[in-house]
């Protein structure tokens, strides 16, 4: 996770709207692009929409594309609603709704993103033509991680998590607060069967990440493929969790190829 991203120098292609929040807007956006479909995109938890803004506008050539920053991140208006997956969904439909932008949509979702554009589909099917999940969460991906280790080491991961996000902006806070809980709720919600969906996920091996808790996190990967066969994965062992950033060529490809398959 990453909350400060300095660049000294970007080039903003084809930029149609960039609201630059005030008091009369709830939310801080960026559009870039102009042909269809609008591909939605979701930050990991903690990110706003600076986390995306590289690849922004590599899209934007075949592509409208909207980043956007979460109620309490960023330039967004702070808010007191629990971040939970359906108040997060509820917010991407009123951003989208009273901002006129119009789908068909391809949501694009990254870590916890991956859970707000699969509510968000849940909830809109109609709006939805296809949903690109990048290292996305999985609902059973931390308690199956803990059960592998020590009780020691679950000790102390709780631990180091804990201190962590103590020491993060209230935003970010609030976001951690509910992960639990969205975890539970996304337990219950099966993938659309008849929709396109592509996974593209890191099973690189580091010093914090063993070669044990990759095979769990594939196979998880795989339960998710078994439940809706439509689910394309693409595992890459060359990035991190930042897969846009290492590796954005996966992303434009994916995106290309499901656009030609719209």
């Amino acid at each position: 996770m990453r909350f400060i991203k300095i660049n000294f120098h970007i080039v903003f292609i084809t930029l149609l709207s960039c609201n630059q929040n005030d008091d009369t807007n709830k939310f801080h956006y960026n559009i870039f692009g102009k042909d269809q479909p609008t591909i939605v995109i979701e930050a990991a938890m903690g990110d706003d929409s600076e986390s995306w803004e590289d690849i922004q506008a590599k899209l934007s050539h075949f592509a409208t594309v909207v980043t956007y920053d979460r109620l309490g991140l960023g330039k967004s208006q702070s808010t007191t609603m629990p971040r939970t997956v359906a108040n997060f969904a509820n917010d991407l439909d009123e951003f989208l709704t009273t901002k006129n932008i119009s789908p068909p949509y391809i949501l694009m979702g990254h870590s916890l993103g991956g859970f707000i554009i699969r509510k968000y589909q849940n909830d809109h099917p109609e709006k939805v033509i296809g949903m690109i999940l990048v290292d996305p969460l999985h609902e059973y991906q931390y308690e199956t991680l803990m059960a592998i280790k020590t009780k020691a080491d679950q000790e102390k991961t709780e631990s180091e998590v804990q201190e962590f996000y103590q020491n993060q902006p209230l935003g970010v806070q609030n976001e951690f607060k509910e992960y639990h809980y969205n975890c539970q709720v996304m337990q219950k919600l099966p993938f659309a069967m008849d929709l396109p969906i592509t996974i593209i996920a890191s099973l690189m091996v580091n010093e914090s990440v063993t070669k044990e808790e990759r095979l769990v996190k594939k196979e998880l990967f795989e339960n998710w493929e078994k439940d809706a066969p439509q689910i394309k994965t693409i595992y890459t062992t060359k990035s991190g969790h930042y897969i846009q950033d290492t590796e954005p060529e996966l992303i434009l490809d994916a995106v290309k190829l499901m656009i030609k398959s719209y």
